[in-house]
């Protein structure tokens, strides 16, 4: 009895590990800049990514739109958009210190998120 006990929980914790290695990754654990982004454009609007894998948007200093982020290698993926749209999306995204860029891996039924980043360049706020 105590013997397929012991089992048990080897067996549990070895599958918790295998779980916990194959989740997806935030920020913290993958190489996705954080921080202040504005729009190359504008010194009002941009995006603030957090480590804790949640971003909010902001224009002329109102937060506009805010939600969940994984990333995985170079993949982004957002699970939720300001338009409430039900589906993810994943970009690729380039960071060289100082521009993030997105470009589309897919399809992204979401207008504005797409707007907001395929193809678009944010840049660090110091």
């Amino acid at each position: 009895m105590n013997k397929k006990i012991v089992l048990l929980v080897i067996g549990l914790v070895f599958a918790s590990l295998i779980l916990s290695a194959c989740g997806s990754a935030t920020s913290a654990d993958s190489n996705f800049p954080t921080g202040k982004f504005l729009l190359t454009d504008s010194e009002y609007e941009g995006v603030y990514w957090n480590k804790d894998g949640t971003w909010s948007a902001f224009a002329f200093g109102q937060n506009i739109a805010e939600g969940k982020y994984h990333v995985k290698g170079d993949k982004y993926t957002e699970e939720t958009s300001p338009d409430g749209c039900p589906t993810e999306a994943t970009y690729k995204y380039s960071f060289d210190g100082t521009n993030l860029k997105f470009e589309l891996v897919g399809e992204d039924n979401c207008q504005n998120r797409r707007e907001s980043l395929d193809g678009i360049t944010y840049v660090l706020s110091k």
